[in-house]
């Protein structure tokens, strides 16, 4: 039976975090890249903020190796990083493990995960392996399937937007919540929270009711 669990990483030596702290923002991780060497590599996006106070940050922070701007604007900035293998422990163990990470936020206290694992066994694995490392485990939500789960396509940051969206009745007719009051909410600029919500609904009709038209 799998599960699908969304959890709370903090620690000192989180990457990234100390760029999300400089920037007073959050980073949502679209991708973890494969290289070819044993540094990972990942791609974020942040929205609002500078290019080049984006650069500046990432410069200064010892956890990132190199990075490559991808798309460069205020609106919405998209970068790959590579990430020095003594701050990605945590990465590690879940590769590891086998898991599905199906999406991650980066804030200056740690980062938020949304990981599927294929057992409870290897859920507490991993909680065990962030204890002995000093890395606080703090999880928010946890689900059961029997079929290992489907995130259809989802990202944490999407999924987020469209539960927050759907519970307050920015869906409903008349429409009893706005962009503004989705992202008070989420602590996210309201640009981020319409392309979470528009990249959201595309993947679950990719992944639903257009599937059957494959």
């Amino acid at each position: 039976m799998g599960v699908i669990c969304e959890f709370e990483l903090q620690s000192e030596d989180m990457p990234l975090c100390a760029v999300a702290a400089e920037l007073d923002t959050r980073l949502i991780v679209d991708n973890v890249v494969s290289g070819t060497t044993a540094e990972p590599a990942l791609v974020f996006s942040a929205t609002g903020v500078e290019p080049d106070t984006l650069e500046s940050a990432l410069l200064g922070d010892e956890s990132v190796v190199e990075f490559v701007a991808m798309d460069s604007a205020i609106v919405e900035s998209r970068y790959r990083v590579v990430l020095d293998t003594d701050y990605v422990e945590m990465y590690t163990q879940l590769v590891d493990r086998q898991t599905y990470p199906m999406g991650a936020l980066v804030t200056e206290p740690g980062w938020k995960v949304s990981t599927q694992f294929a057992d409870r066994a290897d859920l507490e694995a991993f909680r065990d392996a962030c204890q002995s490392s000093s890395v606080t485990f703090r999880p928010h939500r946890l689900c059961e399937t029997e079929h290992g789960g489907d995130n259809y396509g989802l990202t944490a940051p999407q999924r987020e937007a469209l539960l927050a969206a759907h519970r307050q009745g920015y869906f409903a007719v008349p429409r009893e919540a706005d962009l503004s009051e989705l992202a008070a909410e989420l602590d996210a600029t309201t640009s981020a929270i319409s392309e979470c919500l528009r990249r959201g609904t595309d993947q679950l009709i990719d992944h639903t009711i257009a599937s059957s038209e494959q």
